[in-house]
């Protein structure tokens, strides 16, 4: 790697002893008296006899909203199906009742309705990041969409103005706000549900194929498991056309041209056929804690950063010494010997930022990302994963090589939208949560690959004690003994799909 990479960092040297943190004394809660705790999706509704907050009540960790009692404290009036509305503006306070014991209060707003209407034409969207829930906002009856800002409450993120659609590839419920002027709107709700698995499946012997008219793939179609290839029909997206059998070559310039199959009324995901070189993704381990100061004001850094040049980052968040400390956890501080955190590495390069990432800004971390990603991808990765009735994810990762070599194949499991603890604020989501490694440190060994030739792995999660908020991360390193380097990764929902990505496609 270029020492260009790391001008910045021994400058920053001085600064780390007040910017990293080493781990706490002790992480271990004290107490074992059992609590009563009520909670609610939302502090803030609208007085419209609508707009609804729901509450949950849990004790001692367990779920018992089914069972205790709720209650408007500020009208003595009892709360039914955990819920609550009302068309008279206030604050009203709530406690929840279970087996003789009392929880905490509970406060809502309930404001009356602005002339700022905010709307959304979808209350229910897939977790497969295309498909898309699009707001509109009204002032006085006229459109000012253009003019407005919409900020996702979930999360905390602040569109950029006139940007109105929304999609995701993680499940869950999302609440959203708008601005205009110095008024705000109405809150409105949008779920983001588990993409059901497509029983018909195309896949292509070989993704990427020399563009020279020779060079061919075949494809074959899978029906609820079944090779139906042959009554199929296969279809060039480009071109409109179905094909006359099952192969297809070119001859011309590098693009990606994609295709579906149909077959009995069904029609698969479409597919990528490339000629060029595959889209490249720079594989981040961050190094956090949720007793980690300097790590809570490093997360709004970083996510500039990936805000201003997205699409270009996988992240890993391997926490230290706290409840989501990864069982791998020493392999990888061993690896990277972290010290203190916040620290990042890029591609594996254990010579990279470290801990002197608490003193980067969003552009030394985008001019980083920059420089590893010019370094380009040998291979390209495409995953797919579903779901059975017993909470395992079946993950089937494909690697295709563009050029030949030695390679090695890394698998984690990950965890999305995670609310808990986080030093120095009150509410923090933690995404890209490392929860379990599938294979070693530096990847299983593919052996010798040649040239747009494709592997197939298999491998199965428990998703027990997660939520469907789960992602799988796929990587690919090459190694020069116990030294690698990352030249790609991709992530997939658990119950999703990430095909092959050329860098020649319309991003």
């Amino acid at each position: 790697m270029s020492s260009i990479k790391y001008f910045g960092y021994a400058i920053c040297a001085a600064a780390l002893a007040f910017a990293s943190c080493s781990e706490p004394a002790s992480t271990t809660p004290g107490g074992d008296d059992k609590k009563l705790v009520l909670s609610a999706d939302r502090t803030e509704i609208t007085s419209d006899g609508t707009d609804k907050v729901t509450f949950t009540v849990k004790y001692d960790g367990e779920d018992v909203t089914a069972t205790a009692e709720i209650s408007n404290v500020t009208d003595g009036a009892a709360v039914t199906d955990h819920a609550f509305t009302t068309d008279k503006e206030g604050t009203y306070e709530f406690i929840a009742t279970y087996e003789g014991v009392e929880s905490n209060k509970v406060t809502v707003k309930a404001e009356p309705l602005s002339g700022l209407v905010l709307e959304v034409d979808k209350e229910t969207i897939v977790n497969n990041g295309e498909d898309v829930a699009t707001f509109t906002v009204t002032y006085s009856g006229q459109d000012v969409t253009a003019q407005t800002v919409i900020v996702n409450l979930t999360n905390g993120e602040r569109w950029k103005e006139g940007v109105h659609t929304f999609t995701s590839t993680t499940s869950g419920d999302y609440e959203f706000k708008a601005s205009y002027e110095d008024m705000t709107s109405n809150t409105v709700k949008v779920a983001v549900t588990v993409e059901a698995s497509n029983p018909l499946v195309l896949t292509a012997t070989k993704p990427r194929i020399v563009p020279d008219g020779t060079d061919a793939t075949s494809f074959k179609v899978m029906y609820e498991g079944e090779d139906v290839t042959a009554q199929a029909k296969i279809k060039n997206l480009e071109t409109g056309e179905y094909l006359e059998s099952n192969s297809f070559s070119y001859n011309g310039t590098a693009k990606v041209v994609q295709f579906e199959a149909e077959y009995e009324g069904a029609t698969s995901a479409p597919i990528n056929v490339g000629f060029g070189d595959f889209y490249k993704n720079v594989l981040l381990y961050r190094f956090t804690g949720t007793w980690c100061s300097p790590c809570t004001a490093f997360g709004p850094v970083l996510n500039a950063a990936v805000e201003s040049y997205p699409d270009r980052l996988v992240q890993v968040a391997v926490h230290k010494n706290d409840e989501y400390t990864p069982a791998d956890y020493h392999d990888f501080a061993s690896y990277f010997v972290e010290s203190a955190v916040p620290a990042i590495y890029f591609d594996y390069d254990a010579e990279g930022p470290g801990s002197a990432a608490a003193s980067m800004n969003s552009n030394d971390i985008v001019n980083t990302i920059k420089e590893y990603q010019a370094d380009g991808a040998k291979v390209g990765i495409a995953i797919s994963s579903t779901v059975d009735a017993g909470r395992n994810a079946k993950v089937t990762v494909r690697v295709t090589p563009s050029e030949a070599g030695m390679y090695r194949l890394g698998v984690i499991l990950l965890e999305d939208g995670i609310e808990g603890a986080q030093s120095g604020t009150s509410r923090f989501i933690h995404d890209n949560t490392m929860r379990v490694l599938a294979t070693s440190l530096g990847g299983d060994s593919l052996g010798e690959v040649a040239e747009n030739t494709e592997v197939v792995k298999e491998y199965t999660f428990s998703l027990e004690g997660y939520t469907d908020n789960c992602r799988v991360v796929a990587y690919v390193n090459t190694a020069d003994g116990d030294v690698y380097a990352t030249t790609n990764a991709a992530s997939c929902p658990v119950n999703g799909r990430t095909d092959y990505r050329f860098e020649t496609a319309a991003e």
